[in-house]
Formats: C-alpha cells, sequence, structure tokens
C-alpha cells in the first residue's frame, strides 16, 4: 500500500469494496482510520456501510430470495432502513399509542407476543386464539381462534400448554391424558406433544415429521407425595422442547425436592428424542426454581442455582454440558427472557414471505433473568450478554468444570434491583424495564409507586455511535444484597433512553418489546379488573 501505481489502492474501487467486503465489520473500520483512500471506498459503498452497520447492531442479513424484482430491496434501502430502525429507539414517543382489545375469554389467559402476533392460551376454559396486531400490508398475517375441545386432536386429553410460532405457521400443544393402564407412571397420566399448522383445522404442519410426538420418560415419585408445579413448552426453528416438574411434599406445606424433567425434539425429523435431561433441586423455594431457553440452534441454557450449557447438537443422546456459570447469589422465582421473534427461522413459510432482511445474532443477543433473593428482600434483573456462552476458547473458560461468577460475570452483565410484579421486555439487544421515579427506592415496590420506562440497548454501535441520543453508561454499578449483605458491581456498557412518561404500578405489570413496537396491558374504563392490551407505537 505505499505505492499508489501498484497493490491494492490500484485497483478499481469496485473491486476494493467487493475484496473488503469479506473482512470482519471491525477490519473494514480499521482499514478506513488508518486509509484515506478507503475511506473514500467505504464512504461510497452502501454495502460496506451495511455491513458495518450490520455487525455494530450484532445483526445477521437475511437473504432477499424474492421471486421477482418486485419484491427486492437495495442495499441502499436497506442501510437507511437499519439506521432508521437504530435510531428510533432514542426518541420513541409513548405518547402516541393505540389499543387493542383482548377478548373476555382470554383476560386471565397465559400471553406471550410471537413474530408481530398476539398469543393467548385459557387453560380453565381449553380455549386460544391468535391475531396480528397492527399488522403492515406486507406482514404475513394469521387469525384464528380454537373454541373448547378443539385444541388436541387425542380423544379426552387436556391441553395444557401451547407454543405457537406464526413464523413457521406452526403451533405446538402439550396435552395430558388420565390413563390408568399397568405399567403407567404412578399419577396416571400421558403426555403427548400435538404437532399443527396455525392456520387450518387439523392438518399436519407439511414440515413436520408427524402429527404427534411422544415422551420417552417422566419424572415420578410415590402417589400422593407431590404436586405438579408448573410446565413449559418451547421451541426455536427445528427444535421443541417440554419440561415438567414435581414439587415432592414431606408433609404438610413444607418443601422437599423439585424434580424435574426435560425433553428436546427435532419436530422436523422425528416423533421420538433421546434428547433428555432430568435432575432434582433439593430443597427450593416457592415459585419458578428453573428455567431454560435455546442459544441459537446447537445450545441450551438450564437456568436454576446456576446456568448450565449444554450442546444439543446431536438429539440421539443426551445434551452435553459444556460449562456452568456459578451465580453471585442464591435466587428462586426464576424467569429467563430471551425472545424467539429476533432468531432467523429457516422455515419455507418465511422465505416465500420475505418479511425480514435482517434478524438479531444468537451469539450476541442479551438474555434477561429476573430473580428474587432467598429472602425475598430482593427482586433483581440479570441483563446477561450471551457472547460469554458461545467463546469456549475465552480466557474465562481455562478449561474449569465450574466458573466463578468473578471471572465471568462483572464483565459481561448488568445488575438492577426490579419489582418483581412487573416483567421485562427484551427485544435483540435491547431492554425495557420500568423504575421508580426519582425519589422512590425501588426496592418498596409500593403499588403507588410511579414508574418511568427505561430503554437500553447493548449493542456496540449504540455505545460508540450515539450520535448525542441516550446516554452512554459505561462506568461500574453495584447493588447491594440485603440477605448477604454483599456487593456486586457489573460494567457491561449500554446506551439508555428514559422516556418522559410517568406510569402507574398497574401499567407496567406486563411489558412486551418486539423490533419496533411496545406493548403495556391498560385497565378498561367500565371494569376495573379487565385489562386489554395498548400498544404504544414506536416514532
Amino acid at each position: 500500500m505505499k505505492s499508489r501505481s501498484t497493490g491494492f489502492l490500484a485497483l478499481a474501487e469496485e473491486l476494493q469494496s467487493y475484496i473488503l467486503s469479506f473482512l470482519p465489520y471491525q477490519d473494514i473500520l480499521r482499514c478506513t482510520s488508518v486509509c484515506k483512500a478507503i475511506r473514500q471506498t467505504y464512504t461510497s459503498s452502501s454495502e460496506l456501510q451495511y455491513i458495518t452497520e450490520l455487525g455494530g447492531q450484532q445483526l445477521l442479513p437475511v437473504p432477499d430470495t424474492g421471486l421477482d424484482n418486485s419484491n427486492h430491496t437495495s442495499i441502499s434501502k436497506r442501510l437507511q432502513l437499519l439506521r432508521d430502525t437504530a435510531h428510533a429507539w432514542f426518541k420513541f414517543d409513548i405518547h402516541s399509542s393505540k389499543t387493542i382489545s383482548i377478548p373476555d375469554q382470554f383476560q386471565d389467559a397465559k400471553t406471550s407476543l410471537a413474530d408481530g402476533h398476539l398469543c393467548l392460551f385459557n387453560e380453565d376454559e381449553q380455549t386460544a386464539k391468535i391475531f396480528p396486531v397492527l399488522p403492515k400490508p406486507s406482514q404475513q398475517k394469521i387469525e384464528r381462534s380454537w373454541p373448547s375441545g378443539s385444541l388436541c386432536s387425542i380423544p379426552y386429553a387436556d391441553s395444557i400448554e401451547v407454543f405457537m410460532d406464526p413464523a413457521q405457521n406452526l403451533i405446538a400443544i402439550a396435552c395430558m391424558i388420565a390413563d390408568e393402564s399397568p405399567g403407567m407412571d404412578s399419577d396416571g397420566m400421558r403426555l403427548y406433544i400435538d404437532i399443527g399448522v396455525l392456520d387450518g383445522d387439523g392438518d399436519v404442519h407439511p414440515e413436520a415429521a408427524g402429527k404427534t410426538l411422544f415422551l420417552s420418560g417422566l419424572p415420578t415419585c410415590e402417589d400422593g407425595l407431590y404436586t405438579i408445579e408448573n410446565w413449559k413448552l418451547e421451541g426455536l426453528g427445528k427444535h421443541i422442547a417440554f419440561r415438567r416438574s414435581l414439587l415432592v411434599h414431606e408433609g404438610g406445606y413444607k418443601f422437599g425436592e423439585e424434580i424435574w424433567f426435560l425433553q428436546i425434539w427435532d419436530w422436523k425429523h422425528s416423533t421420538t428424542s433421546s434428547c433428555v435431561l432430568s435432575d432434582t433441586i433439593i430443597n427450593p423455594e416457592v415459585g419458578e426454581s428453573l428455567d431454560f431457553c435455546f442459544l441459537g440452534n446447537d445450545r441450551l441454557l438450564i437456568v436454576s442455582k446456576d446456568l448450565r450449557l449444554y450442546s444439543i447438537e446431536d438429539l440421539s443422546q443426551a445434551p452435553r454440558l459444556l460449562a456452568c456459570f456459578l451465580m453471585p447469589v442464591s435466587v428462586t422465582g426464576i424467569q429467563c427472557l430471551l425472545p424467539m421473534d429476533d432468531i432467523a427461522h429457516s422455515s419455507q413459510l418465511q422465505m416465500q414471505t420475505q418479511r425480514t432482511m435482517w434478524t438479531s445474532d444468537p451469539k450476541n443477543r442479551i438474555l434477561s433473568l429476573i430473580t428474587r433473593t432467598r429472602d425475598a428482600t430482593n427482586s433483581i434483573t440479570f441483563i446477561i450478554s450471551t457472547r460469554i456462552f458461545f467463546d469456549p476458547q475465552a480466557k474465562v473458560f481455562d478449561g474449569m468444570a465450574e466458573i466463578p461468577w468473578e471471572r465471568w460475570g462483572p464483565l459481561h452483565a448488568r445488575i438492577f434491583v426490579h419489582n418483581w410484579r412487573c416483567r421485562v421486555g427484551v427485544s435483540g439487544n435491547r431492554v425495557l424495564q420500568a423504575f421508580p421515579v426519582t425519589g422512590v427506592r425501588a426496592e418498596d415496590h409500593l403499588d403507588g409507586s410511579d414508574y418511568k420506562l427505561h430503554m437500553m440497548d447493548f449493542s456496540p454501535l449504540a455505545v460508540e455511535r450515539r450520535q448525542g441520543l441516550g446516554i452512554v453508561v459505561k462506568e461500574p454499578s453495584t447493588i447491594e444484597i440485603a440477605e448477604s449483605s454483599e456487593t456486586l458491581t457489573t460494567c457491561l456498557p449500554y446506551v439508555e433512553v428514559v422516556s418522559d412518561r410517568i406510569f402507574g404500578a398497574d401499567q407496567v405489570l406486563d411489558i412486551w418489546v418486539d423490533k419496533n413496537r411496545i406493548y403495556l396491558p391498560k385497565l378498561n374504563s367500565e371494569e376495573s379488573d379487565s385489562v386489554s392490551s395498548c400498544v404504544f407505537n414506536q416514532v
């Protein structure tokens, strides 16, 4: 590069841009900082700028596979849309809103948000519903209701859990049926996972290996000594996982052990699976003491008293333990938030509708863990970068079976005191959390407290190029744990924007965030105990 007549700089600008496009985005930026000619090439190339924008926001491109030119989106247009999306959160206007009503029979239903759709399941009524929330004209829309008795195709079975994935036109239903035949488990129950399509009646999913997934085992104990504590059905891409927990009574209201079982299927290739995990938690506290989430297509995280990372590349055998990340405090009431709507799917439906141009990178996302300490005086939110779970060569591992918090946590996390009654919204690298307004202590958790919404963006580009928007937080922050009087210091950088609107405690009980919207509950004026979803648009 010393001579402009030969070498790289002698090439045509188009060739320079093509060669640079093979570099990681950090190296592209380094080249532009040391050479004016390369800087000029970069400034003239929408493709190079798009690569660095995607990398800086920790996103992955979704190929443009339109069948004709009418579906093609130019790189320059994608670049502008990406920049607009990145900056929009730093000026989000939560005064502009629209309200979506939830039908009366789903007021107390389990509610989730997936791919721009609201998914509702009422176990008591055995009903479910899915519908798009303020859909865009180009969005693939699915709207359907399941009346009582129509969810599960297995006769005499009750639906206990439902998972919906509009991006794959998939519905999975955990069904339970009483069975007292010889050889049955002591609780006399059989469990199945029913697979179907969201937009059809009883149709077998075209990509599924079969209509029903079969469990290979369940946790058991003696009759009368346990209650079923909870279930969870979750999916990502080709994977579906089901967890069942039994809470064992030693007598009265005293808790003894929690027995849990987790099974994972590749629902596109087999209706059976040998990918099974099970364990026992000694003396669990009241509330959720175990949760799990998928980290991309090949890793699973079990969240309990510590974080256990497993490989699920080979579903013909039990998940392989990769590392155990120790937590700094004893916790209960665990809730793991890692929404699936930001991760790319390979389904035929999504490739046909071409609704997204980029997706978050599973190796660079934000995981939120909501916990309560054992003495129940604190509720804590752990915000953790998933980068730590994808770098086995990092010094933090060093071949250690158990990795102390001090080796991995402070640099890869932030910890906040949290009102346990409120949810936390997570989307990609962004976290939306409600904090009491200045002058009210977060640990008081008063129902009458006023709250403001804090949007925190943990992507490197937001931190480096905030362009005067938001407040960059790089300084370490410390909280004190009341039960042990110890302090925890964390320093994962982020950019924070605080809403100017004040909310009551009842307005932040539920929070959902997708790519460009915030969803909050709103009490109906006619019936104080009735709730509808209030949608705040991003501007």
